[in-house]
């Protein structure tokens, strides 16, 4: 298997800034190129206020802050920034419409070739402030043109990132990955807040056609683990036995293809 490109999106497990297993991955799969947009503290969903949007469209990387930019929607804008030609402007058109990102927030750096690989393991952090609380809208959301999604719940964020990157990344092989189990008394890394993101992480999976990685289940990193092997962020042990389980996710998918 020959991957020449591999990039992923998340949060602090996913981050080179916290735990840093999407870079894992790519080493264990030997990418030459690898582009490691997690952040630590990010969250699926962009940030709102009931109905309005209050994130701040941004191509600058959050230093592991839980803040209203630290969303996978930058993240995505980030790596279309980095697909972009050096000084050209951020452009991609979906369903016979541009769209482009204004050249005041930035422009393209050419720092990548076209990813054969695309990883995203987000969902964690999303309900540790009201303005991200997660919800099942799916059945609401599903059919909506590109336009009208507004990516301020989980389903909507995540068909507006998978729409983008399948329209700028045609030939990826896209994973979404289900979130990994926790042990803290925080309400939304709970197992049932945790089992509706997984719910909602494999029903755009499915819809959209791509990759679902159930590392809520298949990890082994459940509830009883966690609770002595780092709560929310693997420790050293479990950070390789969760690497190993998503590089053998992704090998058995692409050797199938």
């Amino acid at each position: 298997m020959n991957i020449r490109c591999f990039c992923c999106m998340g949060d602090s497990i996913t981050s080179d800034q916290v735990s840093g297993i999407g870079t894992m991955v790519a080493h264990r799969l030997n990418a030459q190129e690898v582009l490691n947009a997690a952040c630590g503290y990010a969250t699926c969903s962009d940030w709102h206020e009931g109905d309005r949007n209050i994130t701040p469209v941004t191509l600058i990387e959050p230093p592991n802050t839980n803040t209203a930019d630290n969303v996978l929607s930058n993240q995505v804008r980030r790596v279309l920034q980095a697909l972009t030609p050096k000084g050209s402007l951020i452009r991609w058109t979906v369903e016979g419409v541009e769209y482009a990102i204004p050249a005041e927030i930035g422009i393209g750096t050419g720092t990548l070739t076209a990813p054969d690989v695309i990883y995203i393991a987000i969902s964690t952090n999303d309900g540790n402030q009201p303005e991200n609380a997660p919800v099942d809208d799916f059945a609401a959301v599903c059919e909506l043109p590109y336009a009208a999604l507004t990516r301020t719940s989980m389903a909507s964020s995540l068909l507006w990132a998978v729409r983008t990157l399948q329209t700028v990344c045609p030939n990826a092989a896209i994973f979404l990955a289900t979130p990994l189990q926790t042990y803290t008394p925080q309400e939304w890394m709970d197992e049932s807040h945790g089992l509706l993101k997984r719910r909602v992480i494999q029903k755009v999976a499915q819809k959209t056609g791509v990759h679902c990685i159930d590392s809520f289940y298949g990890s082994g990193f459940d509830r009883s683990v966690a609770r002595s092997h780092g709560e929310v962020h693997p420790d050293e042990e479990w950070k390789i036995r969760i690497a190993d389980f998503v590089t053998k996710e992704i090998e058995s998918t692409l050797y199938k293809e």
